[in-house]
């Protein structure tokens, strides 16, 4: 069964220094813990369309999971919706809004996800949940803590 989650973070910069940080997927390993690579497969031309390999390590299961997804960023509308191509888990897809706020930027990150397990069920589900939960969290803080910081110097 899918499961939909949304995490929000508000970031004391513009939206479009925000949205220009998030769009470096490589850097995401500098401050993420549980990310331990990225790599860049494809990027289009205008740099609208990245297609990335992401491994993550999931300590609470000793797991490494792997996956590689598809981001398409909208420079307009200031969004990136992403979609699985391949990998661990059964469907992974949301969509990343950053919009204006009083305080600088709103940062909006829907997750759409879906991992079956066959041994565990409900158990299982409520720690995957939790786990997904987190990481976007801690993505959307390590985007506005690396925004902040580059607004510093």
């Amino acid at each position: 069964m899918a499961e939909t989650l949304t995490v929000e973070q508000i970031v004391r910069a513009p939206v479009e220094q925000v949205f220009a940080i998030a769009r470096q997927v490589e850097r995401f390993p500098d401050w993420l813990d549980y990310v331990t690579a990225i790599r860049v497969l494809e990027r289009s031309e205008d740099g609208k369309v990245v297609v990335s390999e992401w491994e993550a390590s999931v300590p609470m299961f000793g797991l490494k999971a792997r996956w590689v997804e598809r981001d398409e960023w909208d420079e307009e509308q200031k969004v990136c919706r992403f979609a699985l191509q391949e990998g661990d888990l059964d469907k992974y897809e949301g969509e990343w809004i950053f919009e204006h706020h009083p305080e600088g930027t709103r940062m909006v990150l829907t997750v759409n996800y879906e991992y079956r397990v066959p041994i565990g069920g409900a158990l299982v589900q409520q720690l995957v949940r939790k786990i997904v939960e987190q990481m976007a969290q801690k993505l959307l803080e390590g985007i506005a803590k690396a925004t902040e910081q580059s607004m510093a110097r």
